[in-house]
């Protein structure tokens, strides 16, 4: 299969990211692209450009990966896409697709079987790296460059939405870091929850969503605002109440 890892980068520590590319090239896909974010690592844009990659770089700084990967997928001459985080390890790649979409299985994220709409809407979490997706998906339904949603999340909700077929990597085949100083880390609990509510408002404006939908679809938001982890079990019992 022609599959292009797309990977988009800026200052990441040259450790990581020169792990996380020895282990492409390990993998030898199709292609690989590694999209800087204009770096002012000098050393890390010197790697980059003696990987053997195809390097590319954006006309400014965005300070978020919408911009980066788009470009990348813009780029690709892949017939499927998968995404990398430069400063994480892919291990494996699926040698067939039998589905329009293919999940990785992250370590320290829970496995996305059987991964439903209003589940991620109440538990929203990173799936979307190492899922390996038709171009054709990506180019419909971008990225998003706006820095106060979680843009992954959002990929992921309008796929589910309109029910794009799925499976998931049956072993751990990524390495997903969660490191101090990132910007994932150094933002509090409730902003994350509060972007996740405008997240799934944008989800619902792209999709057109009729507005008792809409409803249902920010109130399961707002459980996970109320209570966080908790709050499927709060919506299970919810509904064993016959509150909807």
């Amino acid at each position: 299969m022609k599959i292009t890892v797309v990977v988009p980068f800026y200052n990441t520590p040259a450790v990581y990211f020169t792990e996380c590319l020895h282990a492409l090239k390990k993998l030898n896909p199709y292609e690989v692209i590694l999209v800087d974010d204009c770096s002012t690592d000098e050393k890390l844009v010197k790697i980059a450009e003696s990987s053997g990659f195809k390097y590319l770089k954006t006309p400014y700084q965005s300070g978020f990966d919408g911009l980066p990967f788009n470009l990348g997928v813009q780029h690709a001459r892949g017939d499927y896409i998968c995404r990398v985080d430069s400063d994480d390890v892919l291990l494996e790649l699926p040698t067939e697709m039998p589905c329009e979409i293919h999940f990785g299985n992250l370590n320290r994220v829970k496995r996305p079987e059987n991964i439903t709409l209003e589940e991620l809407l109440l538990a929203p979490r990173a799936i979307f790296n190492a899922m390996v997706i038709k171009k054709e998906l990506l180019v419909k339904y971008q990225l998003a460059e706006d820095p106060n949603v979680f843009s992954d999340v959002l990929l992921v909700l309008r796929l589910l939405y309109n029910k794009h077929t799925f499976d998931v990597h049956k072993k751990i085949n990524y390495i997903y870091r969660r490191r101090g100083g990132s910007m994932q880390a150094s933002q509090s609990q409730l902003y994350h929850r509060l972007s996740h509510i405008q997240t799934v408002a944008r989800f619902c404006q792209l999709e057109n969503i009729e507005s008792k939908e809409v409803i249902h679809y920010l109130e399961l938001a707002m459980l996970n605002t109320k209570y966080g982890s908790k709050s499927q079990k709060v919506y299970k019992n919810l509904l064993a109440q016959g509150i909807k």
